[in-house]
């Protein structure tokens, strides 16, 4: 959210004291550069996730053999915590770029099923 000038100083006014407002807004090549720069890095990590799921497979699978109750639930739960950032991450960018009821979504519909499908992989590679 933006602060308009033009509508701070009318409601400023009323007041007696009648500050001197510097209003300095970001130019907006900068925030062009800066938003193109983090959306290429989204881009990177929604290429990078499905390879990232594999150390969170690594660690369900061991979870499993291990002789340790303990250690293979502590296994499991970090297993379960590494998959939070390789899954939702890219899905809650996915979604919040693009516009419900369009191809776009549908293509993030898909992008998730391809995690699952990444993520079962993984499993099946590791066992």
């Amino acid at each position: 959210m933006q602060v308009e000038p033009a509508k701070i100083v009318p409601a400023m006014s009323r007041f007696k004291l009648k500050p001197k407002l510097k209003f300095t807004l970001y130019d907006s090549d900068q925030l062009q550069t800066y938003f193109s720069n983090f959306r290429l890095h989204c881009y990177l990590l929604l290429l990078i996730s499905p390879i990232g799921l594999g150390i969170s497979a690594f660690l369900f699978t061991d979870s499993f053999s291990t002789d340790s109750i303990g250690v293979g639930i502590l296994l499991f739960l970090i297993g379960l915590f590494l998959i939070l950032p390789w899954t939702l991450v890219p899905t809650l960018f996915l979604f919040t770029t693009t516009r419900p009821k369009t191809w776009q979504r549908k293509v993030s519909w898909g992008y998730i099923g391809a995690l699952v499908v990444a993520l079962a992989n993984w499993v099946y590679y590791f066992s």
